[in-house]
């Protein structure tokens, strides 16, 4: 991380020339790696978006539309294909084939490589290569797959640079190769990332002419950095200071289905019980938490999933009838004594709470769960960590999770996904995000449908119908559904880029003056 004298000058120096060809954007955080297998993040995404290629990519409106893939086609339930343009070059100036697709797909199968996105391809059977041919074959039918390709999942890599250097690959000594409009010059971790144009890339012209990452842990730091000039934008734009951020500069809200929230281990005492785990659900402010740190930015949660993610696929009664049957437990310090009181410990007890530090506001998050527990006798420790190997505890899945703290979003337009990861069964196990470990046959049948499902409307009710079901259980403490907002410097304007930006070619949508 940034020291504090290099924060300030961040801030206070001479700010670049602006030409409009060159563009300086700020991230909270260094990428671990700039290799989707080996870090989930947005932050690597925001980089890898502009320089790996994928096979399709979103529009917007959440739309599917060729990349790499210059058409595809769903030849049944559970065989997708997808023809390769042609023309399209690696940086290095290699030829992207199908093989270097049907790699790219792979790699998230190889148990070698421990993809963090592998339980995202559970249903994936095989990936194979014919002539300017992929042929992606599942084992039943997932309503999430046809989405994927657009999704980290399917970047493209260079078979032949990834192989030489897999162990090493995407970090500061090796450098990735992609197929996209810009091409990685520089990798200096907790300074910048710059991004240069790749000579060989074909596809619609890109607005800049190098895209230089400024790595700006401190959020005030990040603020005046934007006032003074020295960075042109973010997407770290802290929630509880929205309106700040909106007074000293253009900021654009994004539709980002945020999920924040907690999830308890159903199997490790005294989280198996139910009484406990009512107990810490009343004893959470969650409306004061929402309207304290996330101003304008978030809503009240009750389950998993944002209701506007049905809305493509239902109508609004069915939503609003789904969301009626899910059971919420509202603050209530009494009924919270009370639950405890009936517990096997009714005097309380004290567990610790690993916290992203890299996340300002889920840190003031925990801080107030810290202050609304105690007061009915449970004393939460925080034990702050780097937002990477805190989201490895989570998916090593080693026993007594606890409490975990959760912030994540769907990777696609589709209501199965959250529902699947955060309650199903199969997601309780290494890779996976079942931190609850809610293993319940019912539910599992529900989420079972609604993946093998062939029709948008029968998923999503099945779906629906999922998460109202888990409620019962009481798994998880959901907090807030939220947006994002991007910022950009005064006298520049900017598009709202869609729910999935980060995995998009996202620099499209600002405008400089």
């Amino acid at each position: 991380m940034l020291s504090s004298s290099a924060a300030g000058a961040t801030g206070s120096a001479t700010a670049p020339t602006d030409t409009g060809k060159d563009l300086i954007w700020a991230l909270s955080n260094t990428p671990r790696t700039l290799f989707a297998p080996t870090n989930y993040s947005t932050d690597s995404n925001l980089v890898m978006s502009l320089v790996q290629g994928q096979l399709l990519t979103f529009g917007t409106k959440g739309q599917l539309l060729p990349a790499v893939a210059s058409s595809f086609k769903s030849v049944s339930a559970t065989e997708f294909q997808y023809t390769i343009g042609a023309g399209h070059k690696f940086s290095d100036g290699n030829p992207v084939t199908a093989e270097d697709v049907a790699y790219s797909l792979n790699l998230q199968l190889d148990p070698k490589v421990a993809s963090q996105e592998a339980s995202l391809m559970s249903n994936v059977k095989s990936v194979t290569a014919a002539g300017s041919v992929v042929t992606v074959t599942l084992s039943q039918p997932d309503a999430l797959w046809q989405f994927l390709p657009a999704s980290l999942t399917g970047y493209v890599w260079e078979r032949k640079s990834v192989s030489a250097s897999l162990s090493s690959y995407g970090t500061p000594q090796t450098l990735p190769v992609g197929s996209g409009p810009y091409k990685v010059s520089e990798f200096v971790p907790d300074s910048h990332i710059t991004l240069v144009r790749n000579p060989y890339y074909t596809g619609a012209q890109t607005p800049f002419d190098k895209i230089t990452f400024q790595i700006i842990p401190d959020d005030q730091t990040r603020l005046l950095a934007l006032q003074s000039g020295n960075i042109q934008g973010t997407f770290d734009v802290p929630a509880s200071a929205f309106k700040q951020w909106s007074a000293a500069a253009t900021v654009q809200s994004i539709p980002a289905l945020v999920w924040r929230g907690l999830t308890m281990d159903m199997t490790q005492a005294p989280f198996n019980d139910i009484h406990v785990r009512r107990a810490l659900y009343y004893a959470t402010d969650r409306a004061g938490i929402t309207a304290g740190l996330t101003p304008g930015l978030a809503t009240v949660s009750s389950t998993i999933n944002q209701p506007a993610i049905f809305a493509a696929a239902l109508d609004q009664p069915t939503i609003d009838a789904g969301y009626k049957s899910v059971a919420t437990y509202d603050f209530d310090v009494n009924k919270a004594k009370a639950e405890l009181a009936q517990s096997s410990m009714p005097s309380g007890f004290t567990t610790t709470l690993n916290v992203p530090s890299d996340s300002p506001t889920v840190v003031k998050i925990a801080q107030v769960l810290v202050q609304d527990w105690a007061q009915i006798g449970v004393t939460l420790k925080l034990n702050l960590m780097a937002g990477g190997p805190r989201f490895q505890v989570i998916l090593d899945h080693k026993p007594n999770l606890g409490v975990q703290i959760i912030g994540n979003s769907p990777d696609a337009p589709d209501p199965v996904e959250l529902v699947q990861q955060y309650f199903s069964s199969a997601q309780a196990v290494k890779n996976g995000n079942n931190s609850s470990n809610l293993k319940d046959p019912a539910v599992d049948a529900l989420i079972d449908k609604a993946q093998s499902a062939t029709d948008v409307k029968s998923a999503a009710t099945y779906a629906l119908q999922a998460q109202a079901l888990a409620s019962q259980q009481v798994p998880i403490i959901p907090i807030s559904w939220g947006d994002q907002a991007m910022a950009v410097k005064k006298g520049w304007t900017a598009d709202a880029p869609g729910a999935f930006f980060s995995t998009s070619m996202w620099l499209n949508v600002i405008h400089p003056n």
